[in-house]
């Protein structure tokens, strides 16, 4: 990084009483609130919040953006925001250290109005920086903790879906009923259904077991299927993850099988708790 570069940074520009309480915000609900609170408001938030802070982040970054940093920042969020954009992110996710999701939600697209806002703070940034404070410890104790809030948002669902077992079969399905409900639709149609203590507890993820489930009207037996609840409420994920088999011989037609199996459990087992 040249001296002329790192000069003409303006360090107001994310050490200010609108950016360091909006990283906050921003970190406290993707990490918290939306796995506790899950509801239209915390599902937004972090969009509003974003693209009110995130003009700021990246004029800093690239002090030549000033004066289009917002048109920037909103092209790049409707980018992200539109199916167009998954090809980059599985992409991006095969050599990423930090895996980055989004779901697909045009009324996502509300949060631009913050923009003009964030144009407002950005003309007058000086009016609301905290303090003088020197070009490395704002990019030691600001910027690097920005970039990694900003991209580590919501984790993907594969990340709470390890391969194991026999057959992995990483399948997710949204339902309209709770954890628990659905946990009581599962034993109340015969399934054993058990914690699973191997599955780490810091997890979001909650980790259950069933073994010896009878498919396809009792002429497959599975030994063991391992999967979870993700979220709460009206936003909960079925995570159907690993199987187990009785019978291993068979595992030299593995892609078959996968099918196979991946078809049986969401008719079976799927469709019993959607």
């Amino acid at each position: 990084m040249s001296k002329q570069i790192r000069s003409s940074r303006n360090n107001a520009l994310i050490f200010n009483w609108i950016f360091i309480p909006g990283l906050v915000v921003l970190l406290l609900n993707d990490h918290y609130l939306k796995w506790e609170f899950a509801n239209w408001f915390t599902g937004k938030i972090s969009d509003f919040i974003g693209l009110l802070i995130f003009p700021m982040f990246l004029q800093f970054l690239f002090p030549r953006l000033s004066g289009i940093s917002i048109v920037v920042t909103g092209v790049l969020f409707v980018f992200w925001k539109l199916p167009i954009s998954e090809p980059f992110i599985t992409l991006y996710n095969k050599v990423a250290i930090i895996a980055i999701t989004r779901t697909v939600d045009y009324s996502d697209l509300l949060a631009l109005s913050m923009l003009p806002l964030a144009d407002y703070f950005i003309k007058r940034i000086d009016q609301y920086k905290i303090g003088s404070i020197s070009p490395a410890l704002v990019t030691w104790l600001v910027a690097i903790p920005a970039a990694v809030v900003f991209m580590a948002t919501e984790p993907p669902v594969s990340y709470y879906m390890k391969p194991g077992g026999d057959i992995h079969i990483g399948k997710s399905y949204k339902l309209k009923i709770s954890q628990e409900a659905a946990l009581a639709r599962l034993k109340a149609e015969g399934f054993s259904v058990q914690p699973d203590t191997s599955q780490r507890s810091e997890s979001r993820a909650a980790y259950y077991v069933m073994k010896n489930v009878v498919l396809d009207g009792g002429k497959d037996t599975i030994e063991a299927i391992q999967f979870g609840f993700l979220g709460n409420g009206d936003k909960t994920l079925l995570l159907i993850n690993n199987v187990q088999l009785k019978n291993k011989n068979s595992l030299s037609n593995w892609s078959v099988l996968k099918k196979y199996y991946r078809r049986l459990i969401r008719s079976e087992i799927v469709e019993e708790v959607k």
